[in-house]
């Protein structure tokens, strides 16, 4: 069985990028960074190469490293993410401090603790919202059963 130094070799090779490779061997291994330059002459197992060999010819076929992975951080939150939804942005980081902000202006002004998100998506508002400020509560809706599933899955 290949090393993981040699796995992850390949991986940059095959990517042409040693971020998405990290990030795909890190996911796999159960390793952060130091852990797998830790454990960089082991060998992996069958099934890890695998997995490696799968996600690695999905990024190459240009599915997003997200969906790639099936998550993605979000300000505190790990969020389960796939193609059925979008891949939050940094630019929604941006959107969720706004409505923090505005959450917290209205509710200072006596409107009741409660918000909305339209089109959730993979729940990262709503969620962020509902982490962020306890004891509001956060309805989220969408009209894609698949959306709904994942934000339920989050």
């Amino acid at each position: 069985m290949p090393t993981w130094r040699t796995l992850l070799a390949e991986a940059r090779a095959a990517l042409d990028d040693a971020l998405d490779a990290q990030w795909i061997l890190e996911e796999v291994s159960g390793l952060d960074r130091a852990g797998l330059l830790a454990h960089a002459d082991e060998a992996a197992n069958a099934l890890a190469v695998a997995r490696i060999d799968q996600m690695v010819a999905r990024r190459v076929a240009g599915e997003p490293l997200q969906y790639v992975l099936g998550r993605w951080g979000f300000r505190q939150l790990d969020l389960y993410l796939d193609a059925r939804v979008l891949i939050p942005r940094p630019e929604t980081e941006m959107v969720a401090e706004h409505a923090l902000a505005a959450l917290d202006v209205a509710v200072g002004k006596g409107a009741p603790p409660v918000a909305v998100d339209l089109g959730t998506g993979s729940g990262a508002l709503a969620l962020c919202i509902a982490a962020e400020r306890i004891g509001v509560q956060v309805w989220a809706v969408d009209r894609s059963p698949g959306a709904v599933a994942v934000a339920r899955a989050n």
